[in-house]
């Protein structure tokens, strides 16, 4: 059974965060808002809610966080200027080839194939097929949360493979046999096998103090449909 990612940061955030008002229908002659959100590769399933529940406000998607008012990730990051607002949750899977023949793993297993310890899958009772392990930069919200609850600061092997998207990892793992890496649940698809739930992961939207109306409308809307 995967464990409920509540690192203390994430907890204080989160704890103070309130079910605003319902989102209000639109005056009529308003004139449409357009709402500047970021969203990592990992939460970008979000982005069709936060597309609903601005209408009719206009919604443009940016590839830099900075010039965002409103950004979507997967837990809470280490500095923030602002408040983070949860509006949903997703499970952290480890994921793998059908052909390593395994089943299931265990937190240790997975420990053990990132940092390089275990380097063939019949060392963990799968198939007599070398390793291929998969993980995303540093940076990313998601490889954060899985250093943290999966490899508590142990470092990956210099022989990981580098994902550059959700999207990415998910077809590296269905097309390479042997192949290891980890997702959100909302992510699986294709040919791959979830081998371990690993956590439960906060998807937060973070945003500035001092909300307009419109954006704390979108954000009232965003927790009601959590």
């Amino acid at each position: 059974m995967g464990t409920r990612l509540l690192s203390r940061s994430a907890v204080a955030l989160i704890s103070v965060t309130i079910l605003l008002a319902a989102c209000a229908a639109p005056t009529a002659g308003s004139t449409p808002q357009v709402v500047r959100v970021y969203a990592t590769s990992a939460a970008a399933p979000w982005l069709g809610t936060v597309y609903d529940c601005a209408t009719p406000s206009t919604v443009v998607r940016l590839v830099d966080p900075r010039s965002a008012e409103l950004q979507l990730r997967l837990g809470a990051p280490a500095q923030m200027d602002g408040a983070a607002y949860q509006i949903g949750a997703d499970d952290l899977l480890a994921v793998v080839h059908p052909e390593t023949g395994v089943g299931s793993l265990t937190v240790q297993q997975i420990r053990q194939l990132f940092s390089g310890q275990v380097t063939d899958w019949k060392e963990v009772g799968g198939a007599n097929l070398p390793v291929q392990v998969w993980t995303f930069s540093s940076g990313e919200d998601i490889q954060v949360v899985f250093n943290q609850v999966a490899l508590h600061g142990e470092p990956v092997t210099s022989l990981a493979r580098l994902a550059v998207s959700a999207q990415a990892m998910s077809d590296a793992v269905g097309a390479n046999p042997g192949s290891v890496g980890f997702l959100p649940r909302r992510w699986k698809a294709g040919n791959v096998r979830e081998a371990l739930v690993i956590s439960s992961v906060p998807v937060l939207a973070l945003a500035k103090s001092d909300l307009n109306g419109d954006l704390r409308e979108l954000i009232s809307c965003l927790q009601s449909r959590k």
